[in-house]
């Protein structure tokens, strides 16, 4: 009858080291880009502005309020692309992201 605690005792101890590690190899050092755009003619937010991280599969589609972001960036300097049909497209170079930190750029979007 001593040897079921002792698998009990075993068994919480494997489970408690599992999920430890699993939660270490799941927290990866990234960041957020998060901003607004807007119309450069009329300053109202611009819904539905593709925006892209160039060179990754990465992005967002502004909401209604023009807000966007991007999650689990790679730390470093990022390229963004703002695409919205009938506006001229915007490539926004060096776009510094920093690991547990929020980015944010907000864009302005012409003719």
């Amino acid at each position: 009858m001593t040897s079921k605690p002792f698998f009990r005792n075993m068994l919480n101890l494997f489970l408690l080291v599992f999920i430890s590690l699993t939660n270490m190899t799941m927290a990866a050092p990234t960041g957020k880009i998060a901003g607004r755009v807007i119309d450069g003619t009329s300053g109202e937010p611009s819904p539905g502005v593709n925006v892209m991280l160039v060179g990754t599969s990465m992005g967002a589609a502004t909401e209604l309020d023009g807000q966007y972001f991007i999650l689990n960036v790679p730390p470093g300097f990022h390229t963004l692309r703002f695409l919205f049909m009938g506006y001229q497209e915007l490539v926004v170079e060096d776009v510094m992201v920093n690991i547990d930190r929020t980015t944010r750029f907000d864009a302005t979007l012409n003719y």
